[in-house]
Parts: C-alpha cells; structure tokens; sequence
C-alpha cells in the first residue's frame, strides 16, 4: 500500500461525503490498492456514523467507531492500523482537487521526503484566499522551522508524511493546536522535508471547528507548545529565531487576553527589540503589556 489517507470524523453530516468522495475520487496510477481511506468516527451524534458506514463497504476503505476521545486520538486511532508507506490526514469538513495525490506522491519519492508540505486554499464563505508555499527541499529541521516560518502553518492536513516517522509519535491526547507539538516532534526525526508550491487541498471555515472556537484553554495549550519549543537552545543562534520569538509573543498576549491568569504569563524575556510590543516589554514589563491589552480588548467587548 503507498498511502493511507486518515479522515477524522465528528458531527460533520453536512460536509463529510464532499470530502470523502473528493477522497476517493483520486487515482494514484491507477492502481487500486495504492490507497486506502480510514475514517474515524469519533463518537458522532448526529448521522456521520451511519455515513461511514455507508463507505465501509467501498474497496480499501475502513471504519473505525469510538467513543468521543478528541482529534488527537481520532488521528492516532487512524495511525495504529495504517498500512501505507505514506500517511496523510484530511479534516472531514474539507476537500481535495482531483488528481491530488498523483502529483504529489511522485515528488515525495523522488525528493525521499520524510514530509512533503503542499500549498492550500482557504474558503471562509464565499471568499477564497491561496496559501503558497516556496519549491523547496530542506535538509535541516531547524531550518524549515524558522527560515520557512513552519510554524505559522504546522496543521497536519497540508502534508505527506512518511508513515515510520509515528512509529515513536503521536498526536498529544486531550490538546489544542495539536499539530504544533506534532509537528515539532517529526522534525526531529525528519531528514528531507520538502513544500511545494502546487495547490490542492481546500480549508473550509467551520463555525463549529476547533481553531474558531479556540479560546482560553486552547490558547494556553497553543502557547505551551511554543514554549517548549522556544527553549531549545539549538534555536536561539539560528537566523530567523527574532521573528519567530514575535510570534511566541503574540500568542502569550492572545492567551492572556483570553484567560487573565498572571499564571498564564510565561514567555521569557530575550534580547529583542524589533518592535513596539518588544520595545514595550523591556520598558515596562510583559505583565504590564498583558494587562494593558486584556483591558483594551474588554472595554471594546462590552
């Protein structure tokens, strides 16, 4: 088998047989058992249940049925019986262009990628917006990190991965912003990584979805992944690490903004100056700026 394609299923009636079908209609050189699709129905109350099924008895395609355990554990339920030398993910609320795989596949064996990024599209409504990423082969982790800015767009539904690189991974059970610790932790493992700038898989905005939602839980769990990240001293001296700690920072201010916990405030204070907020921070403190951007954001709240 050369890939299986993992769909995480949740209450997602009205969108999941665009997605799946989208799924199964691609073809990866015409051979049928170069694919398999796994579903994983995640506890569902409405009738995604019964629409798995209703695929379960299409060739290569499996359902798994569990109790409600999260994304994380949908993905790692999809994992543990996956057979494809490659693995990718597609949330059940989006879709693929046709002919999606058989043109990335040939790159991620030709490049001998670990993982294979693929440029997007974002549809919120009836607007539609490309995310395009660089032609590009990376050789160090570190660097698809931070010069190619892997951060800002760590989800697991853009990539092509490997399917050995989870033999020792998985998706952090009961997390938010799951893919960022993932992600991080592949990238160790992880010797090719290569993006692409072909464009085909459709992020559709979800009211319901877990990033719309994300609010005081979810951001504490975002920022401390990139804590932990941050503090990786193999970083620090890397070019690109500057604009990378802006963003750490952004994040601790959204978290704080959401939860006004002084626990919540945890970013170290580096020597960068790049910036009015880090300018601020070294002038009157990182609690000062927190508190002052949670008051500003509640006075226009009320």
């Amino acid at each position: 088998m050369l890939l299986s394609v993992i769909i995480p299923v949740y209450n997602v009636a009205g969108t999941l047989q665009r997605c799946v079908d989208s799924v199964l209609a691609q073809n990866i050189n015409g051979d049928v058992d170069g694919m398999e699709v796994i579903l994983v129905d995640d506890g569902s109350t409405d009738n995604s249940s019964v629409l798995c099924d209703k695929y379960s008895s299409k060739e290569n395609v499996h359902v798994i049925h569990q109790a409600n355990a999260g994304l994380s554990e949908a993905r790692n339920a999809g994992l543990r019986i996956a057979k494809g030398n490659y693995v990718t993910f597609v949330d059940s609320d989006d879709y693929l262009e046709p002919n999606t795989y058989n043109q990335l596949l040939p790159l991620c064996i030709k490049g001998q990628c670990d993982i294979l990024e693929y440029s997007f599209y974002r549809q919120l409504y009836k607007d539609k917006s490309a995310k395009i990423l660089s032609d590009r082969l990376y050789t160090d982790p570190l660097s698809y990190w931070l010069d190619g800015q892997a951060y800002t767009h760590t989800y697991a539904w853009n990539k092509i991965y490997r399917r050995s690189l989870f033999d020792k991974v998985q998706f952090p059970k009961g997390k938010k912003f799951e893919d960022v610790p993932t992600l991080w932790q592949l990238l160790q493992i992880a010797k090719r990584i290569c993006t692409t700038s072909l464009c085909f898989y459709h992020y559709t905005y979800n009211a319901n979805g877990i990033t719309q939602k994300a609010r005081g839980k979810s951001y504490h769990d975002l920022l401390q992944a990139h804590l932990n990240i941050i503090n990786d001293s193999r970083l620090r001296t890397r070019d690109g690490f500057a604009e990378y700690y802006r963003h750490v920072l952004n994040i601790q201010l959204q978290t704080y903004i959401y939860t006004g916990n002084i626990r919540d405030i945890k970013l170290p204070i580096l020597p960068y100056y790049n910036g009015l907020k880090l300018k601020f921070i070294h002038l009157f403190g990182l609690h000062t700026l927190c508190k002052l951007l949670r008051a500003y954001h509640s006075a226009f709240d009320r």
